[in-house]
């Protein structure tokens, strides 16, 4: 989830890379691992904070940082990848003074959890740390809510002490929209855009386990956690904090404010003025871009990796067919087979709005607001057209 300073990063690994393999780094006894937590970002990519794995050894000279979240901008196919769920990401490595020194930076705080770990234990995780490290081992393909930066420390915790953490939290009921929704509440359009692309499973509620990643989450856990009985973890430490923020967007910006307020505008000026031409200027590009937003969704259900996207409830409203049908909106009469579909495209509207009342929401809100200006054109092309 955060970018390294690329070319120091290289330089760094490559001389890291010369001097070091996984069977010479051998930890002295007072040898500390630590579980680094940092705060989010500015950056879509950064909005949801980072973790990564900071290894002390004195007698090594050795006080470097893990992190499983970098990536490549320069990677080709970047965005096809990324939406497709195999963009990949690597293990990298770098010193924790440039590591710290970006955070300060960027303003973001960090926070430390030294694990309780003895020394076969310490050795075993720094191994696996270095295994993972090697050329043919470094690449994994990334996967937002099951497979990140942090999810791979947590998994790596696990396994290097044999399967044998307690996490010992109280169970939550919060879904991973609930979750996302804590850190997207700043970034209210990304919100709505992030609700509109995920699909029905992401409304489930998450397990102690699945809520590990977001990386706040994970050092949550961690602080309860036990192994052997014994505190997994040291009490969290302040390494850097940054100053505060007030990050809050004005609430009239909000997509809910901003479709509410259009939406009612649009309704009553085509209420006082009855033009048949008018409608369905206004109608025809809310038809492409719904139906663009349609095939997006078709899209990553079913020709990506991503496991929550389908099914997406909010097909109902954006549906593929509006691409098709707004080149035949400007005709006079309306082909029958439009008509039937405007027809067809209202009850589907119906039911996404009793699915929202009656059940778990399955889409966001804002997106009502969409659903009712859509019921509404239908309603009038069809009125149009008797």
């Amino acid at each position: 989830m955060k970018i390294k300073l690329y070319l120091i990063s290289v330089l760094f690994l490559f001389l890291f890379s010369l001097t070091t393999s996984a069977s010479s780094i051998k930890l002295s006894k007072d040898a500390t691992i630590s579980i680094l937590t940092c705060s989010p970002g500015n950056e879509l990519y950064s909005l949801f904070g980072h973790t990564g794995i900071r290894v002390i050894d004195k007698a090594n000279n050795l006080d470097i940082v893990f992190n499983y979240g970098t990536f490549d901008f320069q990677t080709q196919g970047f965005y096809l990848k990324f939406a497709q769920g195999l963009l990949p990401y690597q293990l990298s490595c770098s010193e924790f003074r440039r590591f710290l020194a970006s955070y300060i930076y960027d303003e973001r705080s960090v926070y430390s959890q030294t694990l309780n770990l003895d020394s076969i234990q310490k050795q075993y995780l720094m191994d696996l740390l270095l295994e993972n490290y090697e050329p043919a081992n470094r690449e994994y393909l990334y996967n937002f809510l099951y497979d990140n930066c942090s999810t791979r420390v947590r998994d790596i915790i696990e396994k290097s002490t044999g399967n044998r953490v307690t996490w010992t939290a109280q169970p939550s009921t919060k879904s991973f929209w609930n979750l996302l929704d804590e850190y997207l509440g700043r970034a209210p359009w990304t919100q709505w855009g992030i609700h509109t692309i995920l699909g029905s499973p992401a409304t489930s509620t998450a397990t102690i386990r699945e809520q590990m990643f977001l990386p706040d989450y994970l050092m949550y856990h961690l602080d309860s956690a036990s192994y052997n009985q014994t505190p997994l973890a040291q009490p969290i430490e302040t390494i850097y904090e940054a100053p505060e923020q007030n990050l809050s967007n004005p609430w009239y910006l909000s997509p809910f404010f901003v479709f509410t307020i259009c939406t009612l505008a649009l309704i009553l000026f085509l209420q006082k003025v009855r033009s048949r031409r008018l409608l369905k200027a206004i109608a025809i590009p809310f038809f492409i871009v719904t139906g663009i937003i349609g095939c997006l969704i078709v899209f990553l259900c079913f020709f990506t990796q991503h496991p929550t996207m389908f099914p997406n409830f909010n097909a109902l409203w954006a549906n593929p067919l509006n691409l098709i049908v707004a080149f035949f909106l400007g005709k006079r009469p309306l082909p029958w087979i439009i008509n039937k579909y405007l027809f067809l495209y209202l009850y589907l509207l119906i039911i996404g709005f009793l699915l929202w009342f009656l059940f778990v929401p399955a889409v966001p809100y804002t997106s009502m607001i969409i659903m009712v200006w859509m019921m509404y054109l239908c309603i009038r092309l069809r009125q149009r057209e008797k």
